[in-house]
C-alpha cells in the first residue's frame, strides 16, 4: 500500500512538473490605458486562449501600464526584462521603444503591437526579417481613406488642423503622410502641438479660426484627453475626426479603421510562433493596413457630428458599421 501511494505521488509530481515546464510567461505593457489599447489586450489574450495558451492554466500574464509617463514606462521595461518572461509584448510606440532598448542584450523575444512606424521608432532595422529579438504588428492608419471621408463630410474645407504630440515618432510619420496627401484633397495642414495631455484643450482652441476641421492621428497623448478636444469642437462648431474608430464612440465625428481587437489577434498569432520556437527576427513585421483586406469599418457619431455643425447623410449612415 505504501509503495502504491509512493508511486502515485511520484506520478502526480511528474505531471505537475511537466505542466510547470510547459507554462509560458508573457509580459504585456502599454504607455496608457485607452479603449482601443484595451481592445488590443483583449484580442491578444482571447486569441492566445483559442490557440491553446490559457491564462491561469498554461499561461501566466504580467500586465502593466505607465499612466502616460515615458520615464515610468522605462522603469517598467527594466523590471520586465529583469523578470525574464518568455515573451514581452509592448503595446504602443513609446512602450516598444523602452522595451526593445531594455531587452536588446537579454535575448528575450519581443513582439510589439500598435507601433505605427517601427523603422522611424528604431525598434527594428527592417520590416522584412528584421533580425535581432524583435518583430510585431504595425497599426499604420489608412490616411488616404481618412482624407476622403473628411472631404466627403466637410466638402468645403480647405484647412485641416492636426492635433498631435510632435515628439512621438508615429505622429511625425502621420504628419509627413498628411502633408504629402492633403494637397491632392485640396487641403492645407495646420499643426497644433500638444506635448502633454494637459495641453490638448489649448491646442484645440488654437485651431479655432485657423482650421475648417480638426484631425487627431493615432496619438496616445491626445487620446488620453480626447474629451477636452471634443468639447472645443462642439463649442466652436469645428468638426473633429480621429485616426481610429473607438474614439468615435468617445465623441469624434467619424473614422475609418480596423478593429483594434484584430490588432491584438494578429499580435497573438506572432506570439504563438515565438512560443513554438520561432525567432522574432525571422518574422516579417505585419503592417496590418496592407493585410487587412476589405474589413475596414466606418464608425459614425451622428450626435456629436451634428453638434459640430455637420449634416450627416443617409448614405453615410447606411455605410457605417456603427452609428452613435
Amino acid at each position: 500500500m505504501n509503495r502504491t501511494l509512493h508511486l502515485l505521488l511520484c506520478a502526480l509530481l511528474a505531471v505537475s512538473s511537466n505542466a510547470y515546464a510547459q507554462q509560458k510567461r508573457i509580459a504585456v505593457t502599454m504607455i496608457v490605458e485607452v479603449p482601443q489599447l484595451l481592445d488590443v489586450k483583449r484580442g491578444l489574450l482571447e486569441e492566445l486562449s483559442r490557440l491553446g495558451y490559457r491564462e491561469g492554466q498554461n499561461l501566466a500574464v504580467d500586465y502593466s501600464h505607465a499612466a502616460g509617463s515615458f520615464p515610468t514606462q522605462q522603469q517598467i521595461a527594466r523590471k520586465i526584462v529583469g523578470d525574464r518572461p518568455d515573451v514581452i509584448v509592448p503595446v504602443t510606440t513609446p512602450s516598444a521603444i523602452t522595451v526593445v532598448q531594455a531587452a536588446k542584450d537579454s535575448g528575450i523575444p519581443v513582439v510589439f503591437s500598435v507601433v505605427t512606424d517601427p523603422l522611424r521608432a528604431k525598434v527594428v532595422p527592417s520590416l522584412h526579417k528584421p533580425g535581432g529579438n524583435a518583430s510585431g504588428v504595425s497599426d499604420l492608419a489608412p490616411i488616404d481613406r481618412h482624407l476622403q471621408l473628411m472631404k466627403q463630410m466637410v466638402p468645403g474645407a480647405k484647412r485641416l488642423g492636426v492635433l498631435m504630440n510632435p515628439s512621438l515618432p508615429n505622429t511625425q510619420t502621420y504628419l509627413e503622410m498628411l502633408k504629402q496627401q492633403a494637397p491632392a484633397a485640396g487641403l492645407t495642414v495646420v499643426e497644433s502641438p500638444a506635448p502633454q495631455t494637459t495641453n490638448v484643450q489649448a491646442a484645440a482652441l488654437n485651431l479655432v479660426g485657423k482650421a475648417d476641421m480638426m484631425y487627431i492621428p493615432n496619438d496616445t497623448t491626445v487620446y488620453a484627453a480626447l474629451e477636452a478636444a471634443v468639447k472645443v469642437a462642439i463649442d466652436n462648431k469645428l468638426p473633429l475626426f480621429c485616426g481610429e474608430t473607438r474614439s468615435v464612440e468617445r465623441g469624434c465625428a467619424a473614422s475609418i479603421s480596423f478593429d483594434y481587437y484584430d490588432v491584438g489577434v494578429a499580435t497573438a498569432r506572432m506570439v504563438k510562433q515565438v512560443f513554438e520556437g520561432a525567432k522574432p527576427g525571422d518574422l516579417d513585421v505585419n503592417v496590418l493596413k496592407d493585410s487587412y483586406g476589405d474589413k475596414f469599418q466606418l464608425w459614425l457619431n451622428a450626435k456629436t457630428a451634428t453638434e459640430m455643425g455637420l449634416k450627416v447623410s443617409d448614405e453615410l449612415r447606411k455605410r457605417a458599421a456603427k452609428v452613435f
